[in-house]
C-alpha cells in the first residue's frame, strides 16, 4: 500500500545517506575466502586516528575484483581493526579500458594526473620519457596510492594499473596498430569533440611533457596511421591539465558518460 512504499522510500534514502558517509577502504585480499579480517598499519591509523571509528562501526571494503561489501568493526585491539563482511553492496563491473600515456614532468603535476584521471576512469597509466623530459625520476608505489586514494573516493571498484616508464619512440614501435592513440598536439589536430566513433578500441591518450614535443617527435608520431592528432583548443595547456582534459572530453563522448 501507499504507506509501506512510502516508508520503503525513506528507508532506503536514509540506509544510502548513512552509507555515504562512512569510510571507504581498499584492501588487497579476498573476500570471499576472509569474511572476517583484519587492518593494521597505516589503514588502522587512518581509521583510528582520522576517521575515529569504534566497535560497532560500519565501513565500505573494495578489492578491485570482486565488488564492494560493508563490515562492521566488531574489535579494536593493539593497533589493529578487526572487522566481518554483513553483505554486498556493488557487484564487480567491467571497464572499458582506457589508457592514459603521459610523459613524466614535476613531481606534483604526476600526482594530479594520477589522481584526477583515475577518478576520471582511466584504467592504465603509461609514464614515458620524452626528448624534453626534465624529471626522470618518480616513485611507483607513491602513485599507486593516489591511485588508491582516488578510488576509494569516487565510489570506484577498480584500482588503474601504473605501468614502469618506458621511451616514448620504443613505446609506439612495438605498439599494436589494431589499438588507436589520441595524440594531444598543440600545433594541429581534428578538435576533440569532431572525432569520429571508429577508433580501434582499446583506446590510449598521449599527452606530452612541459615544453611539448620536439619537432622530430612530432614528425616521428605523425607517421603512424593507428595515431590520430587531435586538438584540445586554442590556448596551450600544462600536461596536467591536458590529461585531464583530453580524459574528460573522452568520456563525455565515447566513454562511461555517454
Amino acid at each position: 500500500n501507499i504507506i509501506n512504499l512510502k516508508y520503503h522510500q525513506w528507508f532506503i534514502e536514509k540506509k544510502m545517506k548513512v552509507y555515504s558517509q562512512i569510510v571507504r577502504l581498499y584492501l588487497d585480499i579476498s573476500f570471499e575466502n576472509n569474511t572476517n579480517f583484519k587492518i593494521t598499519e597505516k589503514q588502522a591509523h587512518y581509521l583510528l586516528n582520522v576517521m575515529r571509528i569504534r566497535v560497532g562501526s560500519r565501513i565500505f571494503v573494495f578489492n578491485g575484483f570482486e565488488g564492494e561489501f560493508i563490515a562492521e568493526v566488531f574489535q579494536i585491539q593493539n593497533h589493529t581493526v578487526e572487522c566481518k563482511l554483513l553483505e554486498k553492496t556493488r557487484h564487480q563491473q567491467d571497464e572499458e579500458e582506457l589508457q592514459l600515456i603521459f610523459a613524466l614532468v614535476k613531481k606534483d603535476r604526476i600526482f594530479n594526473i594520477i589522481e584526477k584521471c583515475t577518478e576520471l576512469g582511466v584504467t592504465s597509466f603509461q609514464p614515458v620519457i620524452t626528448e624534453r623530459t626534465q624529471n626522470h625520476n618518480y616513485n611507483l608505489e607513491k602513485l599507486r596510492l593516489y591511485a588508491i586514494e582516488a578510488s576509494e573516493q569516487t565510489r570506484r571498484l577498480t584500482i588503474p594499473k601504473i605501468n614502469d616508464v618506458q621511451n616514448l619512440n620504443l613505446l609506439i614501435n612495438d605498439w599494436d596498430a589494431n589499438k588507436s592513440i589520441l595524440f594531444c598536439n598543440e600545433n594541429d589536430g581534428t578538435p576533440f569533440m569532431k572525432i569520429r566513433n571508429n577508433l580501434g578500441k582499446p583506446v590510449s591518450i598521449l599527452v606530452g611533457p612541459e615544453g611539448g614535443f620536439s619537432k622530430k617527435e612530432l614528425d616521428f608520431l605523425n607517421s603512424f596511421n593507428f595515431i590520430q592528432s587531435i586538438s584540445l583548443g586554442p590556448r596551450v595547456l600544462r600536461s596536467d591539465t591536458a590529461a585531464i582534459s583530453s580524459v574528460t572530453c573522452y568520456q563525455s563522448k565515447f566513454g562511461d558518460w555517454n
